[in-house]
């Protein structure tokens, strides 16, 4: 009799422990961001905005009777290093899930790792619309809009300001590519013509005959899509070819960091060569207290203000650690079927880590409301979103400007 007993208390630990529920241990989370290279000035303010949540998540608890370690990669904004970073979180570090990247041709890069291993993704950046129906059996989530809306922010945009002839400048991935294409149907739509598309290589260093062949039509505006590196050469070339004397310049949220007037440079009478110089960008204001609390917390912790996408990322680390304790599980596919079940109605609603992760264990169904907006995921794992205008400053900095509605 005792030695069935001991037998059974053996079994169902070892039940426990290969279905991955509660084990004390500690919990791997990966961040897949760009620390180098053309959206580094990104990177590490994503990277903090996780550490942020994930440092909350510790503080009440952990995941699992355990904490949770942020293991850390560097995309370089580059497919071929975040394939060797993502194979090395997956099957090196063990994590449970991954935070990243950054761009959507880095993503697209990585992706099939992710879903060939049971590996949750959810990114805080990508925008291109190829994730929405990407075949990635729902291990792939992001936690900013789809560019299917801001290129139609951004055509609403063109329209109202009375550009009648534009011409598209984008990167040659899937967000410049994918942003020009939703873009071009709908300010067709509204009576405007694209009269010259022209893409660039991420990965080139000089675009002078590119500006020469977007600006050869004199179009009204030239529609910029790009990264802040790549993009602020691109301006400073237009600057100096004389393409911004008769026409303007609209700018995607690639562009938009307190960066990129220093990149660009100033002109000869010692101004910022983009000032006043506008873009659309996913509207951060439209988050309402939530946002503001984790403004406040971010910069005690860091010392500086929350940069783009910030809070996105914020909410991808607590999404991930709160569909884990409701999963009980650190298993990959746990994961990915819980997520909803956090981020979604019907449950109590609550933004604050601390009081989600008690609400959970306390067995209540919870709706979690992101820093950066309402977090609702749709079947394909794409949230909806508000844009607004954004603008160069005189003094070089960043304000938000007029919401952009769309549908």
């Amino acid at each position: 009799m005792g030695i069935m007993k001991y037998i059974t208390v053996f079994a169902v630990l070892a039940l426990v422990l290969a279905s991955g529920c509660v084990t004390n241990e500690e919990v791997r989370i990966g961040t897949l961001l760009p620390l180098t290279g053309d959206l580094a000035a990104y990177g590490g303010p994503m990277e903090d905005g996780a550490r942020l949540a994930i440092n909350e998540v510790n503080e009440n608890g952990g995941v699992l009777g355990g904490n949770i370690a942020l293991v850390t990669t560097d995309s370089q904004t580059t497919g071929v290093a975040a394939v060797g970073a993502m194979n090395q979180l997956v099957t090196v570090d063990k994590v449970s899930a991954v935070i990243g990247a950054a761009g959507s041709g880095v993503s697209l890069a990585v992706i099939d790792i992710a879903v060939n291993n049971h590996i949750v993704q959810i990114s805080p950046s990508n925008t291109a619309p190829d994730f929405t129906t990407y075949p990635d059996d729902g291990f792939y989530y992001r936690t900013v809009p789809s560019d299917a809306l801001q290129g139609k922010a951004m055509a609403k945009l063109a329209n109202e300001r009375g550009y009648l002839n534009v011409s598209t400048f984008v990167l040659n991935n899937p967000y410049g590519v994918g942003f020009e294409e939703v873009f071009k149907e709908e300010f067709e739509k509204l009576g405007g013509t694209v009269i010259d598309r022209v893409k660039y290589d991420p990965s080139g260093v000089t675009f002078d005959s590119e500006v020469d062949k977007v600006s050869a039509n004199n179009p009204d505006v030239i529609i910029l899509v790009g990264y802040p590196d790549t993009g602020s050469i691109i301006l400073k070339a237009a600057y100096e070819k004389g393409a911004m004397d008769e026409i303007d310049w609209l700018l995607s949220e690639g562009m938009r960091t307190d960066e990129l007037a220093l990149k660009v440079g100033k002109t000869v009478e010692g101004k910022y060569i983009v000032a006043n110089f506008t873009g659309t960008t996913p509207d951060p204001r439209a988050t309402g207290p939530a946002y503001d609390v984790f403004a406040a917390a971010y910069g005690a912790e860091f010392g500086r203000e929350p940069a783009t996408f910030s809070s996105n990322t914020y909410d991808a680390a607590a999404i991930i650690a709160l569909a884990i304790e409701k999963a009980g599980s650190a298993d990959g596919t746990a994961i990915r079927d819980a997520i909803p079940d956090v981020a979604n109605a019907p449950g109590e609603e609550v933004s604050d880590i601390g009081t989600a992760l008690a609400l959970i264990r306390n067995g209540t169904e919870i709706n979690y409301q992101g820093a950066s907006g309402e977090i609702t995921f749709d079947s394909v794992g794409d949230v909806f979103g508000e844009y607004c205008t954004w603008q160069v400053t005189a003094d070089g900095d960043v304000t938000l400007g007029e919401s952009i509605a769309v549908e």
